[in-house]
């Protein structure tokens, strides 16, 4: 009887530590999803990667935004020799898209992780 009664708290052990890893799997890989970088690449890190990215783009963000002028988006002009294509492509990117371009060259580099 005993044997069963430790068999079966045992059992119930793993059940919960099984679940709580499900779990935390699961947050990991939501915050994966929201690094600016394509879901082929987010979907084969490990949860020591996803928080080494995470805490890489989050500083790169925070440096970005000290910056004086704080860096942003919105050009004043056109850099010179731009075609007007080009204009208008650098004006309707958005931030996961310019991160991402400075982001995924790098990706697995310690140049990134700014402090």
């Amino acid at each position: 009887m005993l044997v069963r009664l430790q068999a079966l708290r045992k059992e119930k052990s793993r059940d919960a530590a099984r679940s709580r890893r499900g779990k935390e799997n699961f947050e990991f890989y939501e915050l994966a999803k929201m690094l600016p970088l394509p879901g082929a690449i987010t979907s084969q890190l490990d949860k020591a990667s996803i928080i080494r990215l995470t805490i890489s783009y989050l500083k790169m963000r925070d440096f970005a935004n000290q910056g004086d002028p704080p860096w942003n988006l919105h050009m004043e002009g056109p850099p010179p020799n731009t075609s007007v294509k080009a204009i208008g492509d650098q004006r309707r990117r958005t931030p996961s898209a310019v991160a991402s371009e400075i982001f995924e060259p790098n990706l697995g580099s310690h140049i990134l992780q700014v402090g």
